[in-house]
């Protein structure tokens, strides 16, 4: 919940300031060691676009970067793919963080990352909710958490499973569990 609290106010106070992230070209993008696999792993899934599509009513764009206001978009009509890059960088660090807050049972590397993943398809609120926090914390239930990857399969009012999101659950849970 402090993560939830903390990330509101980060977004309220940029969102406040008039300054767009990617107002300014950031340089050449490094990646941390400990981020490297994650960050392979997220970009050959989204795949990169330059200009906003729209899945399941929410407009993306570059490696899955979401725009919920549909009735406000975002005022800008393009990224680069470095732009990109440093975006999702900056967002797998950011649920690095959030998960180190609100886990409360130790994670191997590639359980982190697989978890990073789920967060980065979902969303933070919708995580903090989650049976499978609810199992880590409260059951340490670790051999759990790929039955409730398998569930998530679903974009809302789909009444069958999505062929994009089942596979991509299926390597979070391969990654999950090595």
């Amino acid at each position: 919940m402090k993560a939830i609290i903390i990330m509101a106010l980060l977004a309220a106070s940029i969102a406040g300031s008039g300054f767009e992230l990617w107002d300014v070209e950031p340089r050449q993008v490094t990646v941390p060691a400990q981020y490297q696999d994650i960050y392979m792993f997220l970009r050959r899934i989204e795949t990169f676009h330059s200009t906003w599509y729209v899945r399941d009513g929410v407009r993306i764009i570059g490696f899955g970067d979401r725009d919920y206001n549909l009735s406000n978009p975002v005022n800008k009509n393009a990224m680069t793919e470095n732009m990109a890059n440093w975006r999702l960088l900056r967002n797998i660090r950011i649920i690095d963080n959030f998960l180190d807050t609100v886990v409360e049972v130790s994670l191997t590397r590639h359980q982190k990352d697989a978890l990073i993943s789920y967060v980065y398809s979902t969303s933070i609120p919708e995580f903090t909710n989650s049976n499978i926090l609810r199992l880590l914390n409260q059951k340490r239930a670790y051999a759990e958490v790929p039955n409730e990857l398998r569930k998530a399969v679903f974009f809302p009012d789909d009444k069958s499973p999505n062929s994009w999101l089942s596979n991509r659950r299926s390597q979070e849970i391969s990654l999950f569990c090595r």
